[in-house]
């Protein structure tokens, strides 16, 4: 009976040792990590570490948190571009990381990469960016190190800065504020502080970007 019972105690820690092993493999996904209390927001906040083109003095702002892996947010985006192109003076575009990291196995190191482009150079985050979702079939490792050589940064560098994944903490702020703004789809955007979600067409935005600036 005293050899049952050790038996018994041995398979109780062993499943006890595998519960907690996948329990840590679940919480480590990816490298992206946030608060748990995160406090619940209504609209995003725009900072100087934010990625953003467009007039300074615009009448609209439009933040987008994307994911470079995702096909809608690749169409949407493109609108916003075009409608720059319209509004050059009064259209301000914001770009946020909201890497799915469940669905696209790419989307975390696409935002590193980008980030790590604007680490060496300021102005080249929106040409890498560009060159990301003008390759989405190509998105990995060999790609991002395709465009940091046609953009002319220094490789080293920038090969250093992605496998230190010295810009994770730049992406983490920016996915942590997606989740306190409760955002669950990619592309979302806000207009001045409104809310639009998924497949939005260039007539819709435009319709948004008129009644903002009315």
């Amino acid at each position: 009976m005293r050899y049952f019972w050790h038996a018994m105690i041995a398979i109780a820690l062993l499943a006890l040792l595998i519960f907690i092993f996948f329990f840590l493999s679940i919480r480590v996904e990816d490298n992206i990590s946030f608060t748990d209390d995160l406090p619940t927001i209504t609209t995003p906040t725009v900072t100087i570490a934010d990625q953003q083109i467009g007039s300074a003095s615009a009448k609209v702002t439009i933040v987008e948190f994307g994911d470079f892996q995702c096909p809608t947010c690749d169409s949407v985006d493109t609108a916003l571009f075009e409608l720059l192109q319209i509004y050059p003076d009064d259209l301000r575009l914001v770009w946020k990381d909201m890497p799915n990291t469940s669905t696209h196995s790419e989307a975390l190191n696409a935002a590193l990469a980008a980030r790590c482009a604007a680490k060496q150079d300021s102005t080249a985050f929106f040409p890498y960016h560009d060159y990301l979702f003008a390759n989405q079939s190509k998105i990995g490792a060999s790609l991002y190190s395709e465009i940091a050589t046609t953009l002319k940064l220094n490789t080293k560098s920038f090969t250093n800065c992605l496998t230190n994944q010295d810009t994770l903490p730049l992406v983490e702020r920016t996915y942590e504020e997606g989740l306190a703004l409760n955002i669950s789809v990619t592309p979302t955007i806000f207009i001045n502080g409104t809310r639009f979600t998924g497949n939005l067409t260039k007539a819709d935005i435009n319709a948004a970007i008129k009644a903002a600036l009315h």
